[in-house]
């Protein structure tokens, strides 16, 4: 499965690139088909113990994600967490094309900004409980 999906022989990884095949291994794992090996080159090609971590979180996510659906066949749901449908018959973009939907968590994007109020002005006004009427 994952070696079908993305290329083993590689020398270098970017922090997307570590996280979604991190993410791959994870559900690969869940799904029998462990790639240990694969996996430790994925870590060692950190540079921080942060970055491990996410790496770790991401993998973790993998399996939590697959391990929940047991009643599916294993390449179903490769083909749902992992890739998407090419919407090309051709195929002509290189590397697995990410699922925003199941694919893996997002941690190198920047949250939504929050909701400010059409005033802008609640985060500075008292509660409602606590004015005075």
């Amino acid at each position: 499965m994952y070696d079908a999906e993305f290329d083993t022989d590689w020398d270098d990884l970017d922090k997307e690139g570590a996280l979604e095949r991190a993410f791959a291994l994870g559900v690969a794992r869940s799904l029998g088909n462990p790639n240990c090996e694969e996996y430790e080159r994925v870590l060692d090609a950190t540079e921080t113990t942060y970055e491990r971590s996410l790496i770790e979180l991401s993998y973790e996510e993998g399996r939590r994600k697959a391990s929940g659906r047991h009643g599916e066949k294993s390449m179903a749901v490769w083909e749902d967490l992992v890739v998407e449908a090419d919407g090309d018959a051709g195929g002509s973009t290189p590397g697995p094309r990410r699922r925003s939907r199941d694919g893996p968590p997002s941690m190198t994007d920047r949250p939504e900004p929050t909701v400010v109020p059409e005033d802008g002005l609640d985060r500075i006004r008292l509660p409602e409980f606590l004015r005075r009427r």
